[in-house]
């Protein structure tokens, strides 16, 4: 009798441990938990796949989002918006000597720690991850 509950005990013991090591699933995150979560905050930006180093990136509450690349250079014209659908919507401009064109990339946005954010594309590919730094604009303040 003890040598069948042992058996029956190790392989409900084994189950147990691969349930809590599960990892947790990234939660989705509403629109107004978006605007809460990124306005007036700034992060790290680092793009999935690119080997460009890591930018910085501050959204202001007015809808406008500024970001520090690794050589210095600044970029300060974009805009940001969570949307109704509860996509984080990313609008650059890219610039040539003919014209201007705007480009917007939307998805949703996930929390997967404590204070990093996941932005996937319309697909919901990993496109780029967000790591909080600290409120406010801290844009070339050292240490960053």
């Amino acid at each position: 009798m003890k040598k069948n509950i042992v058996y029956l005990f190790f392989p409900l013991l084994f189950f147990l441990t691969t349930l809590s090591s599960a990892p947790a699933q990234p939660r989705i995150l509403s629109a107004a938990e978006m605007t809460r979560v990124l306005s007036e905050k700034t992060f790290s930006l680092t793009y999935t796949g690119e080997n460009k180093g890591n930018s910085l990136i501050y959204f202001s509450r007015d809808g406008k989002y500024t970001i520090l690349f690794p050589s210095g250079n600044v970029r300060s014209t974009e805009k940001w918006q969570a949307d109704s659908n509860g996509d984080l919507c990313l609008r650059k401009v890219k610039r040539s000597k003919k014209d201007d064109q705007y480009i917007t990339r939307c998805g949703k946005l996930s929390l997967v720690g404590e204070n990093t954010l996941f932005h996937h594309d319309d697909t919901g590919k990993h496109i780029l991850s967000l790591q909080y730094i600290g409120n406010g604009n801290l844009l070339g303040k050292p240490p960053y």
